[in-house]
Order: structure tokens, then C-alpha cells, then sequence
């Protein structure tokens, strides 16, 4: 029979490289909160809403008016690190006797086929804790480290802070996705200290007190590096915003007809309708809630919202009047 797995995000960071008084995981990709793209992953898993715990701080009520899923929500009181995160989610986890999925909630990268292959592997093998890594074919971000010995064994993983010279020249790092089998590892969180530069309870130490049990711990090595990378300054956000639209234009290229001009210039957000054969001109913004039919022609220069317009209409910059008989907000 295979084990129930519950999921717990860990959201409670305060955003400051963010430059922002909002939560870094509640700004939007092309319409979309960060932790929604997370939370949609999780779920297409195979993980229930019920069975998802959202570690927050500061930013409880923030989370509660965004996410409108029936999760469950655990605080965490001051920043003391990861593994002090995880702890602050005692409540749903300390009795439960199955596998253990936690993530980070800024990462709108993970994808549920990723999750998939970490679950199927963690079981295959019988692990204690198996996690995802990204081998960066460039210097990497200031990410923790994965250490392996002579036999390519994983023997821990080294915050970048505390890494050598050495360790620093190793491109595979951890991307903060887990999997463990929890009555094994909840009770070696207690035994996690904050002897590094940072001062923090690293979850990433557990590796460690794995290892010296003899417990199974394995790494599943994603061939997208951009699996690994969070979104932390606004900077990042528009990075993901140039990736995410691009793969949303081909969608509706490939997908739903459109033809969308110089794509370039071009933004659609999610929770947009398009019929067939409509042309997008460039210099276009296109944003949720809106719909528009068969065979229309908008832009270039267009900035359209929460609007719907029927087929065989023309929207372009130099026509577009106060009120449209067949235009409607």
C-alpha cells in the first residue's frame, strides 16, 4: 500500500529583496500569484488541498485573501531559518506516518511532472529523503551545494555561506524540493542546530544526520535548471514574466490558432479567452478576464482588461472609442 504524502510549503519569508510591503509569493506572473503556480503543481500531483500546509509569518491574512484553497495554514513566529519553518508545522505532522513533501512557495518553476518523478523515485528506492537538484551550466546562484562522494553518493548539502573554495566550484545544487519519510525525519529536526555563518536552523543539515544513521538519501538531478531558481527581487519576477508569457503565446499559436505579431511585444495573462484565426498586433497587453472571439484583429497599441469582444471585431489604437456597441466590460 503506499504511503499518504502531505505537502508543506514554507512561505513565511518577509520579501525584502523584493522592495515591496506585499509577501514576495503573492506578486503576480502574467496575473497569477506566485504560490498559485506552486499550489496548482502540488495538486496536479495527485496531492489534496486538504492535505497541503502553508507555513506562514507575517503575512498570514495576506496569504488567506489570495490563496482561497482549502489548506491549512501553520505560523511561523520569527525567521530562524528552514528546518525552524518545517517545525512551525508541528501540529499537522508530528503524528503522521507517511511521505513528507516540502517546498518553498516563491518557486513558480516546479512543475507537477517534476513532483511526479521525485515521489515515484523516493518510493522506488525506499528513501528517507529524496530531493531534487539542478546542475547550472554557469556559475550557479548562491544556492546550497551537493556534496557526493567517490561513489556519487550523496553525502550532504553545504549552504554557500559555509562552502570552501572547493565546494563552491560544484554547479549541482539543491533546489529546496523534499521528500521524506516523515516519522524518521521529524524527529531529527529537533536535533538540527544553527552553527553556521547565518545563524539559522538550515533544513539542509538533515542530509547530515541521515547520513551518519545510515538512512537512504538520494538526489533526482532535473534536466530544467530553472527548476531550482525562486523569485526574489523584481528583477527575477520579470525574468519568469518573459519565460512564462512566451510559452503562454506559442499555447495560443499552436494550440488555439491565434497569430500573434512580433510575440516580442507582445503579453497575454492567464485567464484569457481567444478564438481562432484573431491576429495579435504588436505592442499589445492582454490581461485576465478578458475574451475575445473568432477572427478579430487588436492592436497594435492595445491594452485591454476584464473586457469581452465578439467575433469579427478590429480593436486598434487610433479606433478604439469610449464606448463599443459590441464591447463590453
Amino acid at each position: 500500500m503506499k504511503k499518504e504524502i502531505k505537502a508543506v510549503v514554507l512561505a513565511a519569508g518577509k520579501s525584502k529583496r523584493m522592495k515591496s510591503t506585499s509577501s514576495k509569493v503573492v506578486h503576480k506572473i502574467l496575473g497569477k500569484e506566485i504560490i498559485h503556480f506552486l499550489l496548482d503543481s502540488l495538486v496536479e500531483s495527485g496531492i489534496r488541498e486538504t492535505d497541503i500546509i502553508i507555513v506562514a509569518g507575517q503575512n498570514l491574512e495576506e496569504l488567506k485573501r489570495v490563496v482561497h484553497r482549502n489548506v491549512h495554514y501553520a505560523v511561523q513566529e520569527n525567521q530562524l531559518g528552514t528546518a525552524d519553518a518545517l517545525l512551525s508545522a508541528r501540529e499537522f505532522i508530528r503524528d503522521f506516518d507517511g511521505d513528507l513533501l516540502v517546498t518553498v512557495g516563491d518557486n513558480p518553476y516546479i512543475t507537477a511532472a517534476e513532483l511526479k518523478k521525485l515521489i515515484a523515485r523516493h518510493r522506488e528506492i525506499d528513501s528517507q529523503c529524496t530531493f531534487i537538484s539542478a546542475v547550472f551550466p554557469f556559475t550557479p546562484p548562491p544556492y546550497g551545494r551537493v556534496i557526493r562522494d567517490e561513489k556519487n553518493a550523496v553525502t550532504g548539502v553545504v549552504e554557500e555561506l559555509d562552502a570552501s573554495p572547493e565546494q563552491l566550484k560544484i554547479w549541482e545544487v539543491n533546489s529546496s524540493i523534499y521528500m521524506f519519510d516523515n516519522k524518521v525525519v521529524f524527529p531529527l529536526l529537533f536535533k538540527i542546530d544553527n552553527s553556521n555563518r547565518k545563524g539559522e536552523y538550515y533544513l539542509t543539515d538533515i542530509i547530515k544526520l541521515l547520513k551518519e544513521r545510515n538512512y537512504t538519501i538520494d538526489a533526482v538531478k532535473t534536466e530544467d535548471y530553472f527548476i531550482s531558481i525562486g523569485i526574489n527581487n523584481r528583477w527575477e519576477l520579470q525574468e519568469a514574466q518573459e519565460r512564462f508569457n512566451r510559452a503562454r503565446l506559442e499555447e495560443l499559436a499552436l494550440e488555439k490558432g491565434v497569430t500573434i505579431l512580433q510575440p516580442a511585444t507582445v503579453t497575454i495573462e492567464y485567464d484569457v479567452e481567444i478564438g481562432m484565426d484573431t491576429v495579435i498586433y504588436p505592442s499589445t497587453y492582454i490581461a485576465s478576464g478578458t475574451k475575445i472571439g473568432a477572427n478579430c484583429r487588436i492592436g497594435p497599441f492595445v491594452y485591454l482588461s476584464n473586457v469581452e469582444i465578439k467575433d469579427n471585431e478590429e480593436i486598434r489604437f487610433e479606433k478604439q472609442p469610449t464606448n463599443y456597441t459590441n464591447y463590453t466590460k
